[in-house]
Formats: C-alpha cells, structure tokens, sequence
C-alpha cells in the first residue's frame, strides 16, 4: 500500500488523482487509539508514556503531517498539527 502525505490531505476528493492514497490515509487515522491520542493531543502536547498509540503508530502520524515530534531528555514529546486535521476533514466534506 502506498504511502499517504501531508500534500495529499490538502486535495479535495473529486482532486485526488489516487485514491488509493487517500484511503491509507485515512487507514493511518482510523484506528481507536490513533483517534483517541489525536483527541487527547487537541488539549496541547504530551509525551510518548501519555498516548495510546504505540511509538510506530505515532511516527505513521508524523509521516502524514499529523503531528510532530521532538526529543525532551529520553522521551518523544508530541504535538498535533491542528491544520493537518483540518485538511483531512476538508478532503472529505468537499
């Protein structure tokens, strides 16, 4: 499966020249746990040890545009790209 980018969250979907992009997006964000530390990431950043989501799930995130990371001491603090979110959910309502 293809790996999905941030660039592609900004297409509307009547845009998006592969859908099949779109879809592993979505696939990235469509796990409970996944959506539970984007939610928890919405009230500011957090550490690794804090989310739900295992580190490989996080970095998925990353990949996307979802989120970003950067290392306090020994541990991966994460914030969320509030735009990026917001891209996703205008890629599907348009």
């Amino acid at each position: 499966m293809a790996r999905p980018t941030a660039t592609l969250l900004t297409l509307p979907l009547f845009r998006a020249k592969d859908l099949t992009l779109l879809a592993s997006a979505l696939h990235v964000l469509g796990t409970r746990s996944r959506l539970e530390t984007v939610q928890l990431l919405m009230g500011g950043p957090r550490l690794t040890v804090q989310l739900p989501a295992r580190v490989d799930e996080m970095r998925m995130l990353e990949e996307i545009g979802v989120v970003t990371s950067e290392l306090v001491g020994r541990q991966l603090m994460w914030t969320l790209k509030p735009e990026a979110v917001g891209r996703a959910a205008n890629c599907l309502k348009d």
